[in-house]
């Protein structure tokens, strides 16, 4: 009998061991993040426009990131005229942010590869085209709140341990658009997307 009693508590024993919870997220997990500077070129209202920004996010296991991001036009983009005769000319402001998703394949090779995604939302607005904007003085009519969707690939150098520079192709999609004379269209397309990364990968 003593002797089954010490097979059966060896047994349970090595059950015991053996035996791990599975979990969904797992302990071993690898965080890191990033902060850093966006250029945009793009084409807004059927005119070339410089977009400027900043993203940041959270990087799991090196290769998934969940950040933010948002950006604004910091050219001048003539809007249409007749809207509000008497203020032309005007010129068209354009802004936008969102949750960003992204994935990178490879990402400890020097040279690797993401696809990327921002949902989110921005604003048009017109402003007096005779001077420097100022939100006080120079704003013509109301603000347009959009939504904006946006996937992209980019290609990604690793500089430093600390330093990556990301370059790729992005596609914007753009709806609600409420302005007048200004259509979804207007607002929708191709971008040429530059990032400057600094961080800990």
């Amino acid at each position: 009998m003593r002797y089954l009693l010490i097979i059966i508590l060896n047994f349970v024993l090595a059950l015991n061991v053996s035996a791990q919870e599975e979990t969904l997220v797992t302990s071993d997990i690898e965080s890191g993040g990033f902060g850093g500077l966006v250029l945009k070129y793009t084409s807004i209202y059927n005119q070339g426009t410089l977009l400027v920004g900043g993203r940041g996010g959270w990087i799991i296991n090196h290769s998934f990131v969940i950040g933010a991001g948002g950006y604004g036009t910091v050219t001048e983009i003539d809007a249409p005229s007749g809207i509000f005769p008497m203020q032309d000319p005007l010129d068209l402001y354009f802004g936008y942010g969102g949750i960003e998703l992204e994935y990178i394949f490879n990402p400890l090779a020097l040279g690797h590869f993401s696809v990327y995604l921002l949902i989110g939302g921005g604003s048009t607005f017109f402003a007096s085209g005779l001077g420097h904007y100022d939100e006080d003085h120079n704003r013509i009519g109301g603000e347009d709140l959009i939504f904006v969707l946006e996937p992209a690939v980019n290609g990604e150098l690793n500089i430093t341990n600390w330093f990556h520079i990301s370059a790729g192709v992005s596609y914007r999609i753009i709806t609600d658009v409420e302005q007048p004379q200004l259509e979804n269209s207007d607002f929708s397309g191709v971008s040429g997307n530059l990032t400057f990364k600094f961080g800990s990968f």
